[in-house]
Formats: structure tokens, sequence, C-alpha cells
């Protein structure tokens, strides 16, 4: 059987975006808050003060900046795209949990 002549392929090293990953970035600062607001309410039994609402506000704030620095990452198309799908979709679910969890509060 003859040898078989294959040629390595070198892919270009592309970047993610900026944009992209302060998105990530925001997103994930968001679900630290969310979580720690969780854990304080919960050990609180429902009676956290003020600052859990300015923690959940404060999350609620940093999704939806993360949203904008999503779709800005988008208009940079020699980057990867991996950062913004992330970014993008991350983001949008946490405004959705913020969301719900700022009107089951006015409600409760």
């Amino acid at each position: 059987m003859a040898k078989k002549n294959h040629k390595p392929y070198k892919f270009q090293e592309i970047k993610h975006s900026a944009d992209g990953m302060l998105a990530c970035g925001l997103a994930i600062l968001s679900t630290v808050l969310i979580i720690a607001e969780l854990i304080v309410t919960i050990c609180t039994r429902g009676q956290a003060g003020g600052m859990v609402g300015f923690m959940g506000v404060t999350a609620f704030l940093l999704s939806v900046v993360g949203f904008i620095f999503a779709v800005i990452s988008w208009k940079d198309e020699e980057a990867e795209d991996l950062s913004k799908r992330t970014g993008t979709f991350f983001n949008i679910g946490l405004i959705i949990v913020n969301f719900c969890i700022i009107i089951l509060g006015i409600n409760g």
C-alpha cells in the first residue's frame, strides 16, 4: 500500500471578541449576585433587607449591560462566535430570571 501524503492544515488563530468576553464576565458576575441573593434570602427566611433588593437590581442591570456588550460584539466579524453566542444567550436568560425574581418580589 502506498503512503498517503497528508498536508497539515494550519488554522488561523481567530481571537475572541473583547466585548463578547466582557459580556460573559458580566453574566458570570450577575449569576454570582443572584446566587448570593438567594442564599441570603433563604438564610434569613425571607426577611432580608434592602441589601438583597440592591443585589437583585444590580444583577439585573449587569445582565442588561452584558446583553448590550454582547450585541455590540456581533459587529466584529473577524472574531470567533463562541464568546458572542455565550454572552448573548447567557445574558438573555439572566434578564428573564432577574425579571421573574423582581416581579415575584413585588407581588410577594
